[in-house]
């Protein structure tokens, strides 16, 4: 059920009860998967029912150039799930297991563990199971799997159907007795005795306090706002916060690299679009992109390659009409303020003598329409290293209206992530021309290895550490089952915890977590020590 007024959240319960932090893609998902078990939930929201964004004033930015955190973070129900494309897209098993090279690499749990819950999430994401495997897609299409020899692999990105949650989970949230969620309220601190979260502070747009009583909690308002909400409360006064003396807390923030590396000229344009154009197939999309092979892990021990895929990308005349009025229409369908409406229309007239190819490449090809005309680019994205001086800290000399302070980040990377790049994409131009595929013209930047080419890469919204998994406080801050060390009950959710980033978009592993938390919350799942 909907709230606005925290006065009106049933009290029954309380002690078994999990509240949960932020309406976003984590949060509402666990939100569904706890309630569907039959526990009491509270979902903690500080935006309203529409799209907002984070007060300029609660965020700085003082490291490497970083345009996520204020582009690709949203407040309100659904979080940034108002804003992305619903893209799902697995781990592999390198990105788990240690590697020598690369220190803080070593993830407390196997890819064997997590592996298990992929297959669930997407089911429970409205994903058809006959839908989950690469193989049968290509076969349903009439189009054979593009073979890049021996090191690389062609995978296919799923996309949902609903990306938006809070569309998702409206008919849920409408109608179980057991969910309930808080708008336009602010969680600001912790009630708690020795090891254990009592209650949370929740603030609203008055400025009044009401604590929400729980017997576990789940901190999901996503990597930012997780770490700054747990550095605020480790000074709380009124409770000794068992993370107060942990360093960890903030550190090791990190993001992909992701931008343009190379050019491409095929060397048959239409086999070339068969294979790498956009899938539609049974009423959802598929994108191709290419990696290493897992199996070729020695590869990269010996070279210390960062993991990392590329997709090619078509710039054409069509393509800004194309974004302009897909941004248009999911705002239209989510209910969000329409402006621009002189300029949906103009980028409408312009599009009109591409409804024919488009629809027929819908309909006939399963491919989403891209003109001969179009320039072919290669984008990547790509981890880097964990570092911990890459972190986010808070400015307790700014605090807003909740009484917190300003969350401060400082982005920061090595730079031996460029010979990575280059030697990946030489090793990529090599397979495409070996494959009678094309010429991939690497950027000359990237071939010099000049350090302003790193400058060039911007991150890609995908924000990740902060609050990192492992064996112990020592090296991190929550545990393997993501409960904050030297506490009982406090959970921390999301793409904050992960050691590493992988070189695939972060959401699905960490709603593949999630799924993993609720049964543990649950009880449903055997706790390893």
């Amino acid at each position: 059920m909907y709230y606005a007024d925290a006065e009106r959240i049933p009290q029954s319960r309380s002690a078994s009860r999990v509240v949960v932090v932020g309406a976003g893609a984590i949060g509402l998902y666990a939100a569904s998967q706890l309630a569907a078990r039959g526990r009491d939930v509270v979902v903690i929201e500080a935006g309203d029912s529409h799209l907002g964004s984070f007060a300029p004033e609660s965020y700085a930015n003082v490291g490497r150039a970083h345009s996520g955190i204020r582009l690709g973070r949203s407040r309100g129900l659904g979080g940034t799930t108002n804003l992305w494309g619903g893209q799902l897209v697995e781990f592999q098993p390198i990105d788990f297991a240690g590697r020598d090279w690369l220190p803080g690499s070593q993830w407390p749990v196997a890819y064997a563990e997590i592996a298990p819950y992929y297959r669930p999430t997407y089911l429970n994401l409205g994903m058809p199971p006959q839908l989950l495997d690469d193989d049968d897609i290509w076969q349903g299409i009439g189009c054979a799997a593009p073979n890049l020899g021996p090191e690389f692999e062609v995978f296919l990105t799923r996309w949902m159907g609903i990306p938006n949650f809070a569309e998702l989970f409206a008919k849920q949230m409408q109608s179980d007795a057991r969910l309930s969620v808080l708008t336009g309220h602010v969680a600001a601190g912790f009630r708690g005795t020795g090891g254990s979260v009592e209650a949370v502070r929740a603030v609203d747009g008055k400025g009044q306090s009401h604590w929400i009583e729980c017997g576990a909690v789940v901190l999901a308002a996503g990597t930012i706002e997780n770490a700054r909400l747990l550095l605020h409360t480790a000074q709380d006064p009124g409770w000794q916060a068992p993370w107060s003396g942990n360093d960890n807390v903030g550190r090791c923030f990190q993001d992909h690299l992701g931008g343009t590396i190379a050019s491409f000229q095929p060397t048959d344009k239409r086999g070339f679009f068969r294979m790498f154009a956009n899938v539609v197939y049974a009423g959802h999309k598929f994108q191709p992109k290419i990696r290493l092979r897992n199996k070729i892990q020695e590869v990269q021990t010996q070279q210390q390659l960062y993991n990392t895929q590329v997709f090619f990308a078509f710039e054409s005349a069509v393509s800004e009409h194309m974004v302009y009025l897909k941004q248009f229409l999911r705002a239209a369908l989510y209910q969000r303020k329409l402006t621009g409406i002189k300029d949906m229309l103009r980028n409408s007239f312009a599009m009109a003598r591409y409804l024919g190819p488009l629809m027929w490449k819908y309909a006939w090809d399963h491919r989403v329409f891209v003109p001969s005309s179009a320039k072919i680019q290669m984008h990547v994205q790509a981890e880097h290293a964990p570092s911990a001086e890459s972190r986010i800290t808070v400015d307790r000399g700014a605090v807003d209206s909740c009484g917190l302070p300003r969350a401060m980040l400082n982005w920061q990377v090595n730079g031996n992530e460029l010979a990575s790049l280059r030697a990946f994409a030489m090793q990529l131009r090599d397979a495409l021309a070996s494959a009678g595929i094309g010429e991939l013209k690497i950027d000359a930047d990237l071939m010099a290895l000049d350090p302003n080419f790193l400058t060039r890469l911007g991150d890609t919204y995908h924000q990740a550490g902060g609050a990192i998994m492992a064996a112990s406080a020592r090296d991190g801050v929550v545990d393997r089952n993501l409960r904050v060390f030297g506490t009982e009950n406090l959970y921390v959710a999301g793409a904050s915890v992960f050691p590493t980033t992988s070189n695939a978009n972060t959401t699905f592993t960490a709603l593949a977590f999630a799924t993993r938390l609720v049964d543990h919350l649950t009880g449903d799942a055997p706790e390893k020590p």
